[in-house]
């Protein structure tokens, strides 16, 4: 089972997760692992990173930062950035305007590793954009997300 979700930004740029189950011979675990391949693209580059691990309820807490960062006035001030340790992912909300929210993402190279490099892009993108990527982003998981409750 692979699923996928894409963040498109304007000037081509996109950010792409794919979801799919690792089987419980490969980590030497009793159940099989649902691991994330993330992708980052711009005009110029495209660089993909395998087999992530993520913390407890990555999509359902990426979800409701991609809502509120559509919903929030000035998402910039009011949204902390959003953070996957385990991931390396991190995200946080540059500048927005009525209809567009700059993003920038940052992922480590190696999120096992204190010192590592980090992959790095900003890019904007539409409020409408983002407040759907809230209800997609959800299928990485099987799940649909139709609430979202003001928690981040």
């Amino acid at each position: 089972m692979r699923d996928g979700f894409r963040l498109p930004g304007y000037g081509g740029a996109a950010v792409f997760l794919r979801s799919h189950a690792v089987p419980a011979t490969v980590f030497e675990s009793d159940v099989p692992t649902l691991v994330f391949d993330v992708g980052l693209l711009s005009p110029d580059r495209f660089n993909q990173y395998l087999s992530r691990h993520t913390d407890e309820g990555f999509v359902e807490r990426l979800a409701a930062f991609f809502f509120h960062a559509a919903a929030d006035f000035h998402p910039e001030k009011s949204l902390p950035s959003f953070t996957d340790e385990r991931l390396g992912l991190m995200i946080s909300v540059c500048s927005s305007t009525d209809r567009e929210v700059e993003l920038d993402f940052s992922l480590a190279e190696d999120p096992e590793s204190e010192d590592t490099e980090r992959d790095e892009m900003t890019f904007e993108t539409s409020r409408v954009v983002l407040a759907t990527s809230a209800q997609t982003v959800s299928r990485l998981t099987g799940g649909v997300t139709t609430h979202f409750d003001g928690e981040l």
